[in-house]
């Protein structure tokens, strides 16, 4: 069994529920088609529902759920949490609403209260800002102050098969 294989077959027998915050991104929504086809996790695409449909042109976007900051009726709840997550830093509830707006954050928030279990990023945000949010509204386990991150790469090599 290839490696790739052996990790989609985890993923199906140990359903996760992920967070796609990159929705503009083309990329992100054939691989949110993918992984719904192929029932590896549930998947949260964060933005306008009718908007990523449309750039979706024509994949097949059934059973996941759509989420837009920008009409959210929790919004108020995250907002009063992320104040109180970034006190320190002065974060005021107006600065905090303007956070959220950005999906990296609001898909971090998602995690953070539960309604996911991980956020996929990196497609259009650089690594720093994909882990930036996680390290300010989740946080490392007390006593790590290591953070990881990785990407598997799979492409077609010169034979036509995967590497």
């Amino acid at each position: 069994m290839a490696f790739i294989d052996s990790i989609k077959k985890r993923a199906k027998q140990n359903k996760k529920t992920i967070v796609l915050p990159e929705t503009a991104d083309m990329r992100t929504l054939e691989a949110a088609h993918k992984i719904l086809q192929e029932g590896i996790a549930d998947i949260i695409l964060v933005g306008d529902k009718q908007t990523i449909i449309k750039k979706a042109d024509g994949l097949d976007l059934t059973g996941a759920k759509f989420v837009d900051p920008y009409d959210c009726d929790k919004l108020n709840d995250y907002v009063s949490i992320l104040v109180e997550l970034r006190k320190k830093k002065g974060v005021t509830p107006d600065q905090a609403r303007e956070i959220l707006k950005q999906a990296n954050y609001f898909g971090t928030m998602l995690v953070k209260m539960g309604f996911a279990d991980a956020l996929l990023g990196g497609a259009t945000y650089s690594t720093a800002d994909t882990v930036r949010p996680a390290l300010q509204l989740i946080k490392t386990k007390p006593g790590n102050n290591l953070v990881s991150s990785c990407f598997i790469l799979v492409r077609p090599s010169a034979t036509g098969d995967n590497e």
